[in-house]
């Protein structure tokens, strides 16, 4: 009995999540400026912290960190972070001016980082890259993960 129990409101707090999701609007940062990326992360987990599941939103902000902070390092033109949860997924956006696009490295044995795209890998449900809008030069590269653990 208890399993199912657990199962059932499990259930129940994924669809309340849901329906909680209907009304949870975009988070936008800009990033031209280069803020703190624990700013960064704080304002993300503000926003979202009531829409998504406690081990998920950890997720979340891990990977936009990972995001935000591959822009800083590789691109002199970030431009805004967006975050938005849909349906069951939340999906992490990070935009710059660069046209080079991002592709995980093989693991390095140095402490010199070169693992947060495998990162963001194992942690998505999916990720990519769509050139700019405006059809100019960036790119946004987007993350989706999961809202709720069992989702």
């Amino acid at each position: 009995m208890t399993g199912s129990l657990t199962r059932a409101v499990a259930l129940l707090v994924a669809e309340a999540q849901d329906v909680l999701a209907l009304v949870v609007l975009p988070w936008e940062c800009d990033l031209v400026g280069r803020p703190d990326l624990r700013a960064v992360r704080e304002g993300a987990r503000r926003h979202l912290s009531d829409a998504v599941h406690p081990d998920s939103l950890a997720d979340v902000l891990l990977v936009a960190g990972e995001l935000v902070s591959n822009a800083y390092q590789h691109t002199t033109s970030p431009r805004r972070l967006r975050v938005v949860r849909q349906a069951c997924t939340v999906r992490v956006e990070v935009t710059d001016g660069s046209p080079a696009k991002p592709a995980p490295r093989p693991p390095s044995t140095t402490p010199q980082g070169g693992r947060g795209l495998l990162l963001v890998h194992g942690l998505c449900r999916d990720w990519g890259v769509r050139p700019a809008a405006d059809g100019g030069p960036g790119k946004t590269v987007w993350a989706d993960l999961a809202a709720h653990p069992s989702a």
